[in-house]
């Protein structure tokens, strides 16, 4: 990791100067690392070594190259990376995460972008999870790890583009309501493109995005509660984020893989619970409201 660190932050002994063809000036290019020494922390009994890197670039947009209005000829890429070892394979968590802009980016800031040694590693985040994870905690299996004591506390179903919130069901919500949401959820599935979990971990809270185009993720590090909470951002924000990826999401795609493989969801699982589901609003329906004899 160190050799890694010390190419990206020495980029002037490799890098040639990108020229604005407009201005005839080199294009901003900056990467600083966060920590002067690297930083350690234990995950699940093994010791890893960390720094976080903050980069900035200017790119011009194809086709603008002679417009004179700066900000509409140049695309500015900033942000952070969390860049971990356990001393045997070095990886990173990058924040532009979605879709290729975080392997151009790394591929970028490591001089790498002609052999691409750089490759990109994913969760399969599916409709078929999205539904699972709904059915652990409609069910009220919702502990994943009981040996972490690892539990869904609610979920958010999020559609369309705006990311329109489509249903939301909390553990501490009426239970008519969290059917409702969970027949909401099921219907507009087709047109589910994130769902967002509120995962208790002991005494850490922490809601996780998962997006079902390219199996993404994002760690909602401000809605973050637990050990880190107080720490400067620049401090909280890899440790909530390497936590998070190397033992909690592990954690929950275990569960469903674990269930797979035991038989406990199937595809008959899966239409038992949705009719199931049907049966239930059914049943609350008809006591709330009872049919009047005329």
């Amino acid at each position: 990791m160190d050799e890694i660190l010390f190419n990206i932050l020495n980029f002037e002994e490799w890098r040639t100067p990108v020229i604005d063809p407009f201005t005839n000036e080199a294009l901003l290019y900056q990467i600083s690392k966060v920590y002067d020494e690297n930083q350690k922390i234990i995950i699940k009994g093994t010791e890893f070594t960390f720094n976080y890197i903050k980069y900035e670039y200017d790119t011009v947009i194809s086709g603008q190259e002679t417009n004179p209005i700066s900000a509409e000829r140049l695309k500015k890429t900033f942000g952070e990376i969390v860049i971990y070892t356990d001393g045997v394979r070095t990886q990173y968590l990058v924040d532009k995460a979605r879709g290729p802009a975080a392997l151009r980016i790394l591929r970028v800031i490591n001089n790498s972008d002609k052999n691409k040694i750089i490759e990109a590693q994913s969760f399969n985040i599916t409709e078929d999870f999205f539904i699972w994870l709904l059915s652990r905690f409609m069910s009220g299996s919702t502990i994943l790890d009981e040996e972490n004591s690892l539990k869904i506390n609610r979920i958010t179903g999020f559609k369309g583009e705006g990311s329109q919130k489509q249903a939301i069901l909390s553990g501490s919500g009426n239970e008519i309501m969290n059917m409702l949401s969970s027949l909401s959820f099921l219907v507009e599935m087709d047109v589910m493109t994130e769902v967002e979990a509120r995962i208790i971990r002991g005494s850490e809270t922490l809601e996780i995005r998962f997006y079902s185009k390219n199996s993404q993720l994002d760690i909602l590090v401000e809605s973050y509660t637990g050990e880190y909470m107080m720490l400067q951002n620049e401090e909280k924000t890899p440790r909530v984020l390497l936590n998070s990826f190397i033992e909690t999401i592990p954690s929950i795609m275990n569960a469903y893989n674990e269930d797979i493989e035991n038989d406990s969801w199937t595809k008959n699982s899966k239409r038992e619970f949705t009719l199931g589901l049907v049966d239930s609003v059914r049943e609350k329906l008809n006591i709330l409201y009872p049919p009047q004899n005329i």
